[in-house]
Formats: C-alpha cells, structure tokens, sequence
C-alpha cells in the first residue's frame, strides 16, 4: 500500500479538481538514477544546486587517493537519500509554495486513491429546473399584438 498526500493549490480546487494533486510518498527510482536531474524537473532549484555540489565534492573525493571508498559511499548515499525522501521533499516544497494539504489516502494505487478522495467530497448542490407549468405561463413582456409572420427559423409569438 502507498501513501498519497493530496495537495490543492493555494487558489483553492478549482471546480472539477483537475489541478487537485497526489503526490505518493515511495521510493522514486528516477531520483536514485540522477538526483539533482530529477530535482530540476520537480522545480526545486536550491535542492537540486545542492545536490549537485555535494555530488561534485563527492567525485572530488573519489579521485583522492585512498578516499575511494569514501566518495563513493558519498554518492551511494546522496543518491538514496534523494530517492527515499524526494517524495517527502517535493511535498514540504509545495507546501512552501502555499498549496494545501487536503488529506492523506493509503491505496494501491493512483487510480484507487482518487476513487477514494473524491468519493469523500461533499456532492455540489444541484439547482432545481423551471418545472413545465412556468414555461406555459405568459409573459407580460411579450410582443402582444404581433401577427405577421416570423422571418427567421423561430416566430416571436410564443412569448419567450
């Protein structure tokens, strides 16, 4: 089971939530592949130009000689920590931004957590149509006296 957060901008959802956002908090095998990459495409530019100076001092290190080891672990662990916590990372970022937290939903999947978010909104309240009688009424306002023919594909005689 995955966790969504569910995120709404700061505007508020719009009418039908289309800009409604989950956002699964699991590893992000993108982000262990090239960190800072996916950092970038996630919009976190301060995250990113840090990763990416670490991972330098961490090739730096890994051309020492006899701190081989050491950078490489160095890697290994930036590139983890973005993938275990990228997630984690990009919500605290919207956050940050001013969108807000609408809940959090544990389901299988995507597909199943929106079934189970939106399921849970208020219905909107529905309006309730003219019913056919205040449609046979009169208008005062009609054209009253108007005989000729009509031109166009509709008469006017009909008061409506």
């Amino acid at each position: 089971m995955i966790s969504y957060t569910v995120l709404t901008p700061p505007d508020g959802p719009d009418r039908d939530h289309a800009s409604t956002l989950f956002v699964a908090d699991r590893f992000v095998w993108s982000a262990l592949l090239l960190p800072w990459i996916w950092l970038l495409t996630q919009r976190m530019w301060f995250a990113a130009f840090v990763v990416f100076v670490s991972e330098c001092m961490a090739i730096f290190i890994l051309r020492q000689s006899g701190l081989g080891t050491v950078g490489l672990l160095a890697i290994i662990a930036i590139h983890a920590l973005v993938a275990l916590e990228g997630g984690n990372l990009h919500i605290r970022h919207l956050i940050a931004r001013g969108w807000n937290v609408a809940g959090q939903i544990t389901a299988p999947d995507l597909a199943t957590a929106e079934e189970m978010f939106f399921a849970g909104l208020p219905e909107p309240v529905a309006t309730p149509l003219p019913s056919a009688a205040d449609w046979a009424k009169p208008n005062s306002s009609s054209t009253s006296g108007w005989n000729a023919p009509a031109l166009g594909l509709f008469d006017n005689t009909g008061a409506r």
